[in-house]
């Protein structure tokens, strides 16, 4: 077999394991947000953070992709995000935050692994994103 077929055989292989890999976290975190969606612990949950999320120029239920993308994935957060019916501008301000904050107990055991604080670590994403996410919906909220 030439080396360029080989290299499409092994690209489609890993493609299809990571789309299966993905799928798996995915679809019941995706399951779970419809069930929360249209549970008494949504409008608990808006009541709750409603305060926090005018910061961001989010309404409340803009807290629950920005949960679910620090504690998984960008590619879950998008699942999420897909279930409300957010604007442009509030998916860019949740986007920009969850690409400086996602993953955190993954990345923060990671970061234990290489010698970093996984606390100082995560503070600091934390932090970063919400200034990321004031920002960003400061100007969201200007366009809108």
């Amino acid at each position: 077999m030439n080396l360029f077929a080989a290299t499409v055989r092994d690209g489609a292989i890993k493609g299809v394991k990571t789309a299966a890999m993905l799928l798996k976290i995915v679809l019941p975190v995706y399951a779970v947000v419809i069930l929360i969606k249209y549970s008494p612990i949504m409008p608990f949950l808006q009541k709750l953070c409603s305060p926090a999320m005018r910061f961001f120029h989010l309404p409340g239920d803009g807290i629950v992709p920005l949960i679910t993308g620090m504690l998984t994935d960008e590619y879950t957060t998008i699942a999420v995000m897909s279930t409300f019916d957010f604007t442009t501008a509030q998916i860019t301000t949740i986007a920009m935050f969850i690409l400086v904050a996602h993953s955190i107990p993954v990345e923060s055991a990671i970061a234990q692994k290489i010698g970093m604080s996984g606390i100082k670590f995560t503070v600091f994403r934390i932090l970063s994103a919400i200034l990321v996410g004031i920002l960003v919906g400061w100007i969201g909220g200007l366009i809108e």
